[in-house]
Order: C-alpha cells, then structure tokens, then sequence
C-alpha cells in the first residue's frame, strides 16, 4: 500500500538503514531522522554516481534537491551540486536527486542477489510518483552475476557502452504525457521488450505526489514475470517470460537525467523518494567499497578497502583516459585495466565499465593512467566483488 507520508515510511522493527537480510528477504527501511539531509554512504551498498561532461568530473551541475536544509518536507528544497549530495536521507527515506544535460545516473545496489531457482521471487519498494521533467526517470535492473555492468546503459543513449549481455531491465517511459513502464529482457546484449507500448499510465490512477511514496513490485519466477503497482492493480506486465538460462542476478534501481531542462520552460531534474525496499530469497556476494570514491592524478594512487578481498574477487570501477592500469602490490608491477563485457567500444569520451580480478588477500588497489584528447583521466566508484560472502573483518 502507498506509504503514508513524507514524515515516516519506516515500518515496525526496521533494519538498519542500510539494510539487512531476516526470513531469506533483504529489506532497507532507510530510518534515519537527521536534522539536514545525510548523504548516505552504506558499507554494503555499491553506490555509482555518474555524470558524463569533463565540466561535472569533480562537482555534479547545481540544483534544487527537495527536502528543505532542515529536511522540511515537499516542496521545500535545498541546494546540492556534490556527488557525495545526490544519495541522501531524510525524514526515514533515502532520495536520489541529479542534473546532468549530457547524460547522468545513479545506479544502488546491494550485496544481495535475487534467487527465483527454486520459485517465485518478489523485488517491492516504495516510490514518489512525481516527474518534474520526461527527461528524468528512474528504473530497475536484474543481472546475472557475471554480466553485471556498472554503467548499464540502452544502447540508444549517447553515452557509455550498452547494456548488460543478459538481464532483466523495468525503466519508466513517457506516454502522452504520462508515466508508463516497459519490461524487457536482455540476451546477447539484444532487449526484447515483453509488453510493447506501455498506454498505460500511473496518472490515470492516481495523482503524482512527491511526498506519498507508492508501492511497486516484480515478481518472477516459474517461467513468469508480473510488474506493476499492486495497491491500483495496475500491472504493466503479467505473463509468460521465456526461458533465461540464468536464475540469480544482482538488484540495482536506477536514477536517469538527460538534460531534463530540455525543450521545456519548466520542467526541472527530480528528485526521486526510496523507501521500504525489499526482494528475496536472497543470495549473499560481497561488496567492499573503497575509502575514496575516485583515483586521478593528484590524488593518492591506492584505493584501500575495510577488509581483504576474499577468493574469486574482482575490482570494479568506472573509468575514462588513455592506458589505465591497475596495480594490486603497491605499484611494484601494473596490469592493463580490463573492461567487463560490452556491447560497444567505449568512445574515449565515454567512461567505461570496468571489472578485473584481484587476487585473495587483496586490500588496496592503485590506479594510473594518461589524459585523453578531452581531459584527464579519472577512475571512480571503486568497490571489490566476490559471488559469496566474506568473512566479516575482525
């Protein structure tokens, strides 16, 4: 059902806001009540903020966030112009809130894989309804493990590299005016959309609201697949789902802005409210992110994690410039940067997804690289994944 307000959202016996697994279902209630909106920064959370213009590498474009500097609710504001800004809580909620006019995302995910091998699995959570520009839309992925993609991206879009080579894709799209969803599969790096034209619209059922935070919900599993806004019955789509080959994938939940201010005098980039996400039977893997959240030159090379990395780990990172490399003993030997499976060559101006293995017992990673014709070069959003989970550190 639709979340009462924008002064709770948390339910009874929450987790903590960075989430945590009880019954085999991961849940993140988000709680927290700070007194000016908290950029979060969970341990177990991979956390990708992107922003595609040389002019926004070290600060996002300016804008309006919602939620007042005292976390006043709608439509109090505040400003931010931070990549540290654009993920925050507030008021028992966590928000993502972007401007970017050549193209930009947020991309969360846990450490916790969705499991629909031996049944139905469900991914719930509550989201605002509001869109102050079609430009500006949020969307959902499930990826089997090895072909997660940091920077997963249709490939229509004038930036990075594609999308993932299989996956499960829910993203919002314009109809009319109003507010739709398509629901597709990916396989070969190739979608095939499983509802066509998304005529139905959420407006037509409700009123957009940016402090009401309505439920969405897909389930999947047993050769079926239904998403769709349960509390309306509005089911965008219910039906057969061809086979995958794959049965597990990792949940990230996307934000989207592509110059939102576009052809529109005022339309502005969203901020979109998150709250009481769940999906299970869970799989644990293990995400440890870094002690910075980019490597260029004039910084220290090394980016050193909480704990060591287990076995069958990999480095990932977004990364743009010439020759990068990677070095995970000190500098005393360098490896060319891999690149995880893509359906493009990245264009040098594009950051492309990276994905490398490091040995077990890895606790540091240090970066290197040349300029490109447009810039410097920059690695960003640096985490270790291993496919189970590791030990915690002592």
């Amino acid at each position: 059902m639709p979340a009462d307000g924008d002064d709770d959202g948390g339910v009874t016996g929450a987790t903590s806001p960075f989430g945590a697994v009880v019954d085999g279902v991961f849940t993140a209630t988000f709680d927290g009540t700070p007194a000016a909106p908290e950029p979060w920064r969970p341990t177990n959370w991979d956390v990708t903020v992107h922003s595609r213009d040389v002019s926004t590498f070290d600060a996002l474009q300016e804008m309006d966030a919602m939620h007042g500097h005292d976390c006043g609710a709608p439509p109090a504001t505040h400003t931010i112009s931070s990549y540290e800004q654009a993920v925050f809580l507030c008021r028992n909620h966590m928000m993502t809130a972007l401007k970017a006019e050549g193209y930009g995302m947020i991309y969360l995910t846990p450490d916790e894989m969705l499991d629909f091998s031996t049944g139905e699995a469900v991914v719930r959570w509550d989201m605002s309804t509001l869109r102050t520009s079609i430009r500006d839309w949020p969307d959902l992925w499930i990826t089997p493990y090895d072909d997660n993609l940091q920077l997963a991206l249709e490939d229509f879009y004038p930036d990075v590299s594609g999308p993932p080579k299989r996956a499960i894709h829910v993203a919002a799209v314009d109809f009319n005016g109003g507010t739709g969803f398509k629901v597709e599969r990916f396989e070969d790096f190739k979608a095939t959309e499983l509802n066509g034209p998304a005529y139905d619209v959420y407006e037509d059922k409700l009123k957009p609201d940016a402090a009401r935070r309505d439920t969405f919900e897909l389930r999947i599993g047993n050769g079926r697949l239904k998403f769709g806004m349960p509390a309306y019955d509005l089911w965008w789509y219910d039906g057969e789902l061809p086979k995958l080959g794959w049965d597990r994938g990792v949940v990230t939940f996307g934000h989207h802005s592509y110059n939102p201010e576009k052809d529109c005098g005022t339309c502005l980039p969203n901020t979109w409210h998150w709250d009481n996400l769940s999906f299970g039977p869970t799989v644990p893997f293990t995400i440890l992110r870094a002690d910075r959240r980019f490597v260029r030159d004039g910084t220290a090379a090394a980016a050193v994690f909480s704990q060591a990395a287990p076995k069958d780990a990999h480095v990932r990172f977004a990364g743009i410039g010439d020759d990068l490399e990677v070095s995970v003993d000190g500098g005393k030997t360098w490896s060319a940067a891999t690149r995880q499976a893509q359906l493009k060559d990245t264009a040098d101006e594009h950051f492309a997804s990276y994905w490398m293995k490091v040995p077990a017992g890895t606790s540091s990673v240090s970066f290197r690289g040349k300029d490109w014709w447009g810039g410097p070069w920059l690695v960003r959003d640096i985490t270790v994944w291993a496919p189970t989970r590791a030990a915690p550190a002592a």
